[in-house]
């Protein structure tokens, strides 16, 4: 029960708390809030504050990351230049040197708190302290339905994206489970992320896009199967790719609230 609300209260707070203040700096203020949050809660349920949700410097953590981080950017890329060649995207131009500035730190800032903050609290909170309760392969289905039906904050209900998500979360959990720490994930999650970023902007906000395109509307049976498609064969390249990953260490770089 203590682990339930103590999801809740950290999935509510960051999907609701920073998006109803208007002001950019409170938002990141409120941002910033839940990582002490995260660590007092996961205390609470009995995990070792940051550190025992995956939020640890281990030796070959941004190896883990620039790996993964390599992986999602690549396979969204290969994802939407499959779009353009089918003429479900169209490129329409590049917006002007001054005005990308501000729209390339949105994508990347935003994109990887976003990612990272996703990541700990489905992953790293809710995996965790499930795999130490229930079997594994529970654990794993019960984290990827919830994170599945937890998308519903960015992308609306729908069976289409349930499946998607379901899809995409064996690679994030796998990545994670395997590696014992939050960087695999993360790297993944934001790699898509900001490969999505470039072309659509923010999830609401798109002008944030750095390149300027357009959605024909055309769609064929291959581009609705590339939904599918793309993130199972990124989970297969990464159950292949694991191995030359760096497995999580405790000789760990202290980090605040870390434990």
């Amino acid at each position: 029960m203590k682990g339930i609300i103590g999801f809740i209260i950290l999935d509510l707070y960051f999907n609701l708390v920073p998006v109803q203040l208007g002001n950019p700096y409170f938002q990141f203020a409120s941002t910033l809030i839940f990582f002490p949050l995260a660590y007092y809660i996961a205390k609470w349920v009995g995990l070792d504050g940051l550190k025992g949700i995956g939020l640890v410097f281990h030796k070959g953590w941004l190896k883990n990351f620039l790996f993964s981080f390599g992986f999602g950017f690549v396979f969204w890329l290969v994802w939407y230049g499959i779009e353009f060649w089918g003429g479900q995207l169209e490129f329409v131009g590049f917006k002007k040197p001054a005005e990308v500035i501000m729209p390339v730190i949105l994508v990347l800032v935003g994109f990887f708190v976003g990612s990272i903050i996703n990541d700990l609290i489905i992953r790293g909170y809710l995996f965790t302290l499930l795999k130490k309760k229930i079997q594994i392969g529970w654990a794993f289905s019960i984290s990827i339905l919830i994170y599945a039906l937890d998308d519903y904050w960015y992308a609306g209900f729908s069976l289409s994206n349930v499946i998607f998500s379901i899809i995409l979360g064996l690679s994030l959990t796998f990545a994670f489970y395997k590696t014992g720490s939050i960087w695999a994930d993360t790297g993944i999650h934001y790699g898509l992320n900001v490969a999505y970023g470039l072309l659509f902007g923010l999830v609401g906000n798109s002008g944030s896009a750095v390149f300027i395109i357009k959605e024909t509307g055309h769609e064929t049976v291959l581009s609705n199967s590339l939904y599918y498609l793309v993130p199972a064969a990124m989970f297969i390249f990464v159950l292949w790719f694991i191995r030359f990953y760096s497995n999580h260490v405790r000789t760990v770089t202290n980090v605040p609230f870390s434990g």
